[in-house]
């Protein structure tokens, strides 16, 4: 009988080992995948597009390319020769959050897939899929535009979200994944709707920052931002603390002005 008990858990020993293995090679997997892809359309960086006019070698002193530039080329050449999904390019300075994003007609399609709609563990970071319409895809106008990603422990994709726990980014929050405050794109919000997410927010936040002025810009007006005149963004990701829980990290769009000073 203690050799049957003893082999017996040797092979339960092995089989622990090997789906052990197993978790650890997927895992490795996810981020080298994720690594790839992010290598792969780094010539498209709006960044450097911008230093160089083109994302090959053309220079910026050519008033025609700037033009293109400033009119968000770097998109157009991701649609056309990476995947027309593509609608933006999210970069959080000093964080790895520096990527392409996409929109879909649902909000399950990029979970597995990455930008070129292959399967992947690490997916896609997307735009809501009720920001999309049949003539306009993704502007920014939507009174909440909420873009998901996944947390992965490496720190990459939306891995990094946590690290403004403690920074005044207008709000920081961990929610449950059916807040339907936080996740509604309020596409026409009413002066009402707006003043009661605010509210909501102001109350629910772990870290909250009156929303009073431009977060680490210097203001062209005096004039301070209301409820009732900004949108906003909100960037979401998995958290751990419970089950459904998410993070919810929640930005100002600032509308672009033309400072005459």
């Amino acid at each position: 009988m203690r050799s049957i008990s003893t082999y017996l858990i040797i092979i339960i020993m092995t089989a622990v080992i090997i789906l052990s293995g197993y978790n650890l090679w997927k895992m490795s997997e996810r981020y080298i995948q994720e690594a790839q892809i992010k290598n792969s359309v780094a010539k498209y960086h709006p960044e450097y597009v911008l230093n160089t006019g083109t994302k090959e070698t053309a220079s910026v002193t050519d008033s025609n390319l700037m033009t293109e530039t400033k009119e968000n080329r770097f998109i157009t050449d991701l649609q056309n020769e990476v995947n027309e999904d593509i609608v933006g390019w999210l970069t959080i300075p000093d964080t790895q959050i520096d990527y392409p994003f996409v929109i879909s007609q649902d909000n399950d399609y990029y979970l597995r897939r990455d930008l070129y709609g292959n399967y992947a563990l690490a997916g896609t970071i997307f735009m809501d899929y009720r920001c999309y319409t049949d003539t306009v895809r993704s502007d920014f106008t939507d009174f909440n535009t909420v873009i998901y990603g996944h947390n992965m422990n490496n720190g990459s994709m939306f891995g990094e979200l946590s690290l403004f726990a403690d920074e005044g980014f207008f709000a920081y929050m961990i929610v449950r994944s059916n807040d339907q405050m936080i996740y509604d794109p309020y596409k026409s919000a009413s002066d009402k709707e707006r003043n009661e997410f605010f509210e909501y927010v102001k109350k629910t936040a772990r870290n909250y920052r009156e929303v009073t002025g431009c977060h680490r810009f210097e203001p062209v007006t005096p004039d301070p931002l209301t409820p009732t005149d900004i949108n906003i963004v909100t960037l979401s990701t998995c958290s751990y603390e419970f089950n459904g829980a998410r993070i919810v990290l929640l930005a100002i769009i600032v509308p672009e002005v033309n400072d005459k000073r």
